[in-house]
């Protein structure tokens, strides 16, 4: 019995440190989106007081959807990683589940585009139309640095896994 719950909360233990990771993970990005467009936007000082507050409301917004949907799918028995890597986990769901995440899925984009277009609504009141096509695309290359940057991580962590992955022309000694 003592065993059984030692086991029990250490399962307890073990998911809320990774739910406060994943909060500090969001945060940090949260905060490290918000350093790349203050860098980056170049806006005039009356531009920048109604833009900042609305960035990062904007952020907070984005994040809550996201963890909507995994708590969303984490109620069905459904817990995901990172994308592209989840063939295995889908393919043991059963079709029930497949209909709810892809219903999810759908939902999730749904409400992601909502809050764009709120933004966008939003962005046209305070910049001007240069400073939001500059923040559009800073945007989008901060987003393709991050998927760079996992890409590479990837390849790092399957190197040192299997050193010959790196350069499969190289023979073993």
């Amino acid at each position: 019995m003592k065993r059984l719950f030692f086991t029990i909360c250490l399962v307890a233990v073990g998911l809320f440190i990774a739910q406060a990771q994943n909060k500090v993970d969001t945060e940090k990005m949260r905060k490290e989106r918000i350093e790349n467009m203050r860098i980056n936007l170049k806006l005039t000082t009356q531009e920048g007081k109604t833009f900042w507050s609305a960035y990062d409301q904007f952020l907070r917004n984005e994040i809550k959807l996201h963890e909507t949907y995994k708590q969303n799918l984490a109620k069905q028995g459904i817990r995901l990683n990172e994308p592209g890597k989840n063939k295995e986990i889908i393919a043991k769901l059963s079709d029930k589940q497949l209909t709810y995440l892809q219903d999810q899925k759908f939902e999730l984009r749904k409400n992601i585009l909502n809050l764009e277009a709120s933004f966008y609504k939003k962005l046209k009141s305070m910049l001007t139309p240069r400073h939001i096509q500059d923040f559009y695309n800073i945007d989008e290359k901060y987003k393709r640095s991050l998927v760079s940057k996992k890409q590479v991580e990837a390849e790092k962590k399957k190197a040192a896994v299997d050193p010959t992955s790196v350069n499969p022309g190289k023979k073993k000694r």
